[in-house]
């Protein structure tokens, strides 16, 4: 039996952008085992890909390892003994001096097959992708798929689809770990105000980790009967679940806006300047992007607000 190595650190949004290609070296590998390794994080809200909730199977493996000296040595030496016949990488590009030191890496490992280094011209995951037209999924199955069109890629059947239309009510994430894709906190209370006065009988409910917590509880007070604080109460499933069901969401540009983009959920995506624009952009057009010139917070809220609410008027 042929063992596939998929190596990507991937944060849930990661994780979610790379699926498609999974799904794709699946499909080329009937039997295979394929294995996936990531870099894991110890920061709250950080998901590890292994805890979503699949419909079907597309990885039968998962390993991981800590920021410090000895988990990694471990991991050398797991890869190591494994003796897998295909490697996919699918880091994102940073710098060639970190895809060479990659490289050797896994050279060192005895993988017979690697796919996705360009150590000498143009990198398929890096700087000079043309993002504006592709994003980042379609650049990771490109690496496996030379062949592969932009309508070909979906995610949506991978992930398990539970609805429930008992309730409505539209979803929030203010949360982020970056500052530069942080809209300011002020923005999103103008925002929520403007929603809740136009459209008082709409249920709200704001999502994140328990960082968000304090926040969220903040912007409650607005109307406490309108606004539901779901910050740190939800397991990775009923997260999913949440957002499936949900009948419009705004977030920055975070691993809730990947969510809301495998269900085909409508919404709204704030986003800041952290990556050539379009690269971290959803397959699902039913998001509206903000994209700003300079800085997140040239996105203003009235400016979002009135692109939104037609969009809104229609849920009513």
């Amino acid at each position: 039996m042929k063992k596939i190595l998929i190596y990507r650190n991937s944060s849930l949004g990661d994780f979610i952008h790379a699926t498609p290609a999974i799904k794709l070296i699946r499909k080329k590998n009937p039997g295979a085992k394929i294995y996936f390794s990531s870099l894991q994080k110890k920061s709250v809200g950080f998901v590890t890909p292994n805890l979503l909730p699949f419909k079907k199977k597309i990885i039968d493996e998962f390993i991981f390892y800590n920021n410090n000296y000895f988990s990694f040595l471990f991991f050398l030496i797991k890869i190591f003994r494994k003796k897998f016949d295909k490697l996919y990488y699918f880091n994102e590009f940073l710098n060639k001096s970190r895809e060479k030191r990659d490289y050797i890496f896994f050279k060192i490992c005895r993988i017979k097959e690697m796919f996705g280094f360009d150590l000498k011209g143009k990198n398929t995951q890096g700087e000079r992708c043309d993002y504006i037209k592709f994003n980042e999924t379609y650049y990771l199955c490109h690496t496996v798929d030379k062949h592969i069109k932009n309508n070909q890629i979906s995610y949506s059947d991978l992930f398990q689809n539970k609805r429930n239309i008992k309730e409505k009510y539209i979803t929030i994430s203010m949360g982020g770990r970056n500052v530069k894709k942080t809209w300011k906190f002020k923005n999103w209370v103008i925002l929520i105000q403007k929603i809740v006065n136009k459209f008082p009988n709409f249920k709200i409910k704001i999502v994140g980790s328990k960082n968000e917590i304090s926040n969220a509880n903040i912007v409650c007070k607005i109307n406490n009967k309108q606004i539901i604080n779901m910050c740190g109460k939800t397991t990775v499933k009923s997260f999913f679940r949440l957002i499936n069901s949900s009948q419009y969401h705004i977030s920055h540009d975070d691993g809730t806006m990947h969510v809301a983009s495998v269900y085909s959920i409508p919404g709204a995506v704030i986003f800041g300047l952290t990556a050539p624009k379009g690269k971290w952009f959803p397959l699902n057009k039913k998001q509206r992007i903000f994209y700003p010139k300079k800085n997140i917070n040239e996105t203003k809220p009235i400016q979002v607000f009135r692109k939104i609410f037609n969009d809104l008027n229609k849920l009513k």
